[in-house]
């Protein structure tokens, strides 16, 4: 791809630009330039027109990284445009070089940098990473769905993890649940969770709670969360947690692993809740238990990293793929398929 003139952003007077255009794909929450304008790639070359006056208009373009405006510069030029200049390096290089942004949310220069590869995404942008720094969300069971859960909320920087687990590490354990290690042996989960968590980042607070829940307790645990993960394998505490967070108003993201199989879903506020789906306990549900049966680590990995990937929709712009809907994951043949799920009629819970 050849690129137009650019420059260094430490050589730039912004001044000196009639219009800044900001090639970068639209949406509502990005970081920038005072005075860009957003004049995305395919929408400038095919009408530069309606984003330049006239040919000798001096004009900055800006993107991420420099690529897109470098070649956005060279189309203008290649088209007659006479004083047209790229962002050198793009708006990357501008933060690092420590010029000032808009639209950051009231992120710190050391967040925008951490989070930056999300901050970039639609649906994101500063203010999904201001509400992600913001938010609470409860992760029951800190084993083989709650590692990759507890890793990735933890690395896109959740304010608070409530952490809820009864279990110590076992070497069983490390097969699954990568953010364990053989040192970790007899420590108890939650315990070498925090650790796991604070040599990640200084960036989310972590509570921790050493036990089961259960129907006595869950609400008292699950207050205050705004999403409660549940990575757990009973199905008693299945209920308990979606009762808990029905009562509480908040939705619960569901997980669970069979072998070479897993299934998620996201059990909303207003239902359809767990009872919806298994109004009654499988009768080998003493069998399903993963120390039972067995699972593989990746698949274990994959429900896992969906339900971080559910956590953070929810968060940052409300969205979700799995609410009334559940996936089934076939680890064996690779294949991932979703069916509906609705409210029953007569349920206890949210019917």
């Amino acid at each position: 791809m050849k690129s137009g003139p650019s420059i260094n952003p430490a050589d730039i007077d912004l001044s000196a630009y009639e219009a800044i255009l900001d090639v970068r794909p639209r949406s509502a929450n990005r970081t920038g330039i005072s005075g860009m304008v957003s004049a995305p790639l395919d929408e400038l070359i095919s009408n530069p027109a309606e984003f330049v006056v006239a040919t000798d208009t001096t004009v900055l373009v800006v993107c991420d990284i420099g690529l897109r405006s470098g070649y956005a510069a060279q189309q203008l030029t290649d088209l007659g445009y006479s004083a047209i200049v790229s962002l050198g390096g793009g708006l990357d290089e501008w933060r690092r070089q420590g010029l000032p942004l808009i639209g950051t949310a009231g992120l710190t220069d050391e967040q925008l940098e951490r989070f930056d590869r999300q901050i970039k995404l639609p649906g994101i942008g500063p203010d999904g990473q201001s509400r992600l720094l913001a938010s609470t969300v409860a992760v029951v069971g800190v084993g083989g769905l709650g590692a990759p859960v507890v890793a990735y909320l933890a690395a896109a920087g959740i304010g608070t993890l409530v952490l809820i687990d009864p279990d110590t590490v076992e070497i069983s354990n490390l097969q699954r649940q990568p953010i364990y290690s053989t040192a970790d042996a007899g420590t108890p989960k939650v315990d070498a969770a925090e650790r796991f968590i604070a040599d990640l980042t200084s960036e989310t607070r972590v509570e921790t709670h050493r036990m089961s829940v259960d129907a006595t307790n869950a609400v008292a645990l699950l207050e205050g969360a705004n999403v409660v993960v549940d990575a757990t394998d009973s199905f008693a505490a299945r209920y308990a947690i979606s009762d808990a967070a029905h009562a509480l108003g908040v939705p619960v993201v569901s997980g669970a692993v069979y072998r070479w199989e897993g299934q998620v879903t996201t059990l909303d506020a207003l239902g359809p809740c767990y009872r919806c789906l298994f109004p009654e306990p499988p009768e080998a549900a003493g069998y399903l238990e993963c120390a039972v049966v067995g699972a593989v680590g990746p698949v274990v990995a994959t429900i896992g990293t969906i339900q971080a990937t559910e956590v953070i929709k929810l968060l940052s712009d409300g969205s979700s793929s799995y609410v009334g809907r559940l996936g089934l994951y076939d680890g064996a043949v690779g294949k991932l398929t979703t069916v509906p799920v609705s409210k029953r009629t007569g349920c206890p819970t949210c019917g």
